[in-house]
């Protein structure tokens, strides 16, 4: 009896430890309002409010609702793990990028169920060009230049059931100097520019994603290394209306699974390593050679439709 007694305290201690990290008393809530923002909980004394920025400096996770224009900024020293919830967001700048991720060992956005988010970027100064997409890196990956509605120097990680709609009036929708992985969630995204870019990689597993964009719908752009520079499906729902490229990375493009719609005025995919389709339903929508690479692996399993034609390499 006294096993069973300990045994089920032990039980007991670990279903409260596990009800508090959930609690919301540990988050800290972040409620946009005009220009401005009202900040409560766990640490808010470590997220200053001041000059049209809200800046987060230390590491955990935060609520953010309402609606404002000015530029949230996450600067956090030792560069740890913040975790972003959006929850009916609206958020606009007109002098930089409205969210500018500078430091962090991960950045994860999560929007919650139900919740309609939206980021519009304004900025009125003009990002470096990008050099062409022939294997070149982007000018825009200097780091000490946000050229992005979400422009990250860290890890991105996106998941969540509500929806993120994207506006980028002035150059590219998200964009990473590092690595952007989607495990779920609803985006929408039109950018004057790129719709997404991970400079070391693009990862997507699950969600719906929506892009309309005057340059690559999804890209990655590492040559630096070998083992980078690529763009991996494995899930989700795509429908990318882009005026260059549809997905572009030079060391390769994997797709396993997933709904794909892909509109270029350029090539659908174009990698200059190995392009590998294993699975999914692909349809393009071009007037340019839909596929281009070095090397393409197709699988029986996968089904590809070029302007309503079944696909014959």
């Amino acid at each position: 009896m006294k096993r069973k007694s300990v045994f089920f305290l032990i039980l007991l201690l670990a279903g409260m430890a596990l009800c508090a990290c959930g609690r919301r008393s540990e988050d800290t809530e972040i409620k946009l309002s005009g220009t401005s923002a009202t900040v409560s909980g766990a640490a808010a004394k470590s997220v200053k409010v001041e000059n049209g920025t809200v800046t987060i400096t230390r590491s955990g996770t935060y609520q953010i609702s309402g609606s404002a224009k000015l530029q949230l900024i996450v600067d956090v020293e030792g560069g740890k793990a913040v975790y972003l919830n959006l929850n009916g967001m609206d958020l606009s700048c007109d002098t930089s990028s409205p969210v500018w991720i500078k430091n962090a060992t991960l950045v994860c956005i999560s929007l919650k169920s139900g919740s309609q988010n939206t980021i519009t970027d304004r900025h009125l100064y003009v990002p470096p060009e990008e050099k062409d997409s022939a294997g070149n890196a982007d000018a825009t990956d200097t780091e000490d230049i946000p050229s992005a509605a979400i422009y990250s120097r860290a890890p991105l990680l996106f998941e969540g059931k509500g929806k993120l709609t994207v506006n980028a009036e002035s150059y590219n929708g998200i964009s990473t100097s590092d690595t952007f992985t989607m495990k779920s969630g609803n985006l929408t995204i039109t950018a004057e520019h790129h719709g997404i870019k991970g400079k070391d990689y693009v990862v997507i597993s699950d969600g719906n994603l929506n892009i309309k964009c005057e340059g690559d719908g999804i890209k990655s752009t590492n040559t630096d290394k070998p083992s980078l520079g690529y763009v991996t499906i494995s899930g989700g729902n795509f429908y990318i209306n882009a005026d260059d490229e549809g997905i572009y990375a030079p060391s390769s493009i994997s797709v396993s699974a997933g709904n794909l719609t892909v509109k270029s005025k350029k090539t659908a995919f174009l990698t200059l390593g190995t392009l590998n389709l294993k699975g999914g339903y692909i349809d393009i929508l071009t007037d340019n050679p839909p596929l281009s690479a070095s090397r393409t692996d197709l699988s029986a399993d996968v089904q590809i439709s070029v302007n309503g034609h079944p696909y014959k390499p």
